[in-house]
Formats: C-alpha cells, sequence, structure tokens
C-alpha cells in the first residue's frame, strides 16, 4: 500500500497533490492556537523560506524512502524532537496530520487528470496512520471518510483569525509567489485566496475572500491542464529526490543535517 501513495505523490499526481501540501501548509495558520504556537518559535519569521522549504523536505523524505530507511527514521526523530513540548492537544496534533492527508487528495478530486481510485485514498490514509503512530499520536482516523469528518468538525470549532495567523502568512507568503511565474506574482494573495476550498480560510490568512467572478477562470485553467495531463504519458521522472532538491533554500541541494531548527544556515 506505501508504495501506491509513494506513485501517487512523486509521479501519477505530482503536480496537483504538490498543490494540495500548499493548502495544507496555509491552514495551520488558520487555527489560532496553532499560529500561536508556530509564531513564538520565531522560527517562520526569522527564516520563512528555509521552513517552508524544510516542511516539504521531511514529508517528501519520508515518503520517498519509506518509514523503515534511515533517512525517515532521522526525519521522524526531527519531528518528534520539534513536537516536544509544544503546547496543544491531541485533536490539534492529529489536525495538522489530517491536512496533510486530506486536502491534497481533495485538490486532486477536484483538479487532477483522473478521480482517485477508493485503493488510493486507503494507502494514502494508511501512510498517515503509520505516520502519527510513528510520532507517538492516537486516536487517528482509520479511513478516508472519517479524516474528511474529523478536518471538518475540527475546523468548524477551531477556525478564525488571529494577529499570530496573519503574521505568518505575511512572512512566508514570499515562499509561494517564489514558485509561481513571475508575471502572476503580485497576485498572490488572491491566487492563494482561489486555492482555499473554503472561503473562511481566507479570511481567517486575513486575505480577502476571491471575488466569485474569477473563480470561473481559475478553475477553467485548472481543468484545461487536467485535460492536458491526461493525454500525456504518465510522468518517469519524481518530482522529488532526497538530497536534491535544488531550490532557492538549498541551491546546491541539501543533506539531513541541514532540515529542520537546529539545522545548518541555509542564510534564508
Amino acid at each position: 500500500m506505501y508504495g501506491i501513495y509513494r506513485n501517487m505523490v512523486l509521479f501519477d499526481f505530482k503536480t496537483e497533490i504538490h498543490s494540495g501540501f500548499f493548502v495544507a501548509y496555509y491552514r495551520n495558520f488558520a487555527i489560532p492556537s496553532t499560529a500561536r504556537t508556530l509564531a513564538a518559535t520565531g522560527e517562520m519569521k526569522s527564516r520563512p523560506m528555509k521552513r517552508s522549504y524544510d516542511t516539504g523536505i521531511v514529508l517528501h523524505e519520508i515518503i520517498a524512502n519509506g518509514f523503515e530507511h534511515e533517512r525517515s527514521q532521522a526525519m521522524i526523530n526531527l519531528l518528534r524532537r520539534v513536537h516536544k513540548g509544544v503546547p496543544g492537544t491531541l485533536d490539534d496534533f492529529v489536525y495538522v496530520l489530517m491536512t496533510l492527508l486530506v486536502l491534497p487528495l481533495r485538490w486532486t478530486e477536484r483538479h487532477g487528470w483522473r478521480r482517485l481510485t477508493e485503493l488510493e485514498k486507503r494507502a494514502a490514509t494508511d501512510f498517515y496512520a503509520e505516520l502519527g503512530r510513528q510520532m507517538g499520536l492516537e486516536g487517528i482516523p482509520a479511513t478516508f471518510a472519517e479524516a474528511e469528518r474529523f478536518l471538518d468538525e475540527y475546523e468548524d470549532r477551531n477556525m478564525g483569525p488571529s494577529p499570530e495567523g496573519s503574521m505568518l502568512f505575511n512572512a512566508t507568503v514570499a515562499a509561494f509567489a517564489s514558485r509561481i511565474p513571475a508575471l502572476l506574482r503580485r497576485f498572490t494573495p488572491t491566487i492563494l485566496a482561489l486555492m482555499m476550498d473554503k472561503t473562511q480560510v481566507a479570511v481567517a490568512l486575513g486575505l480577502k475572500p476571491a471575488p466569485a467572478v474569477l473563480r470561473v477562470p481559475f478553475n477553467a485553467v485548472l481543468r484545461f491542464r487536467s485535460l492536458k495531463a491526461r493525454l500525456r504519458p504518465l510522468p518517469t521522472e519524481p518530482i522529488f529526490v532526497p538530497g536534491k532538491m535544488n531550490v532557492v533554500a538549498y541551491p546546491d541541494g541539501y543533506t539531513l543535517d541541514q532540515i529542520g531548527p537546529w539545522g545548518k544556515s541555509a542564510n534564508v
């Protein structure tokens, strides 16, 4: 089952799930308690670009290598250290995990070149259940339907604007802008608002809700891209290769000891 999810992320739906991970990343800023915790560390404000890339690297290392690989275990140990002593309820931590499961798959269901199969949803759910167990979490939803329900109910109870959430969004938005074409970068806040699946998420982030008139062309562009992807052969090159992420934060690639708040400085 792990191999199914690995292929989904690295090959078959690499564009769609990657976009969904961005939606999940910003979701945490829309929960006031989580935003306060993240703001208190100072990491996102002082090194927003590095923090953004590190989040993706940790997750993709585990996805690419599997849970038993020493690189994956190093990343899981990093997650345990980062979260040790962090304030929050069990539901808070499970919610963060569920954003990584539910939101990328919802994005793929809406904008992917085909619908996901039940086996693919099962594989993704099993992956995050195992990741949660290895992080010491309990009460992780056992099915994708339960995961969706958990996420929606948690957000109904907890989502809202906060000064910390707005600060984190403003500090990290440049990391997202660096990944889109230069001509579109001045529209980054509008693009992010359009990407959010719930209006209250944009409001909680301090964004203006995207005008309804823009949703039609936005969805049309995504639909056109999905139709093109359907006609192309499946990708043979993965979206991520361990150690070789050639990006702004790590222009020459990275080593595992550079990742995380205690890693070597990336000067960003």
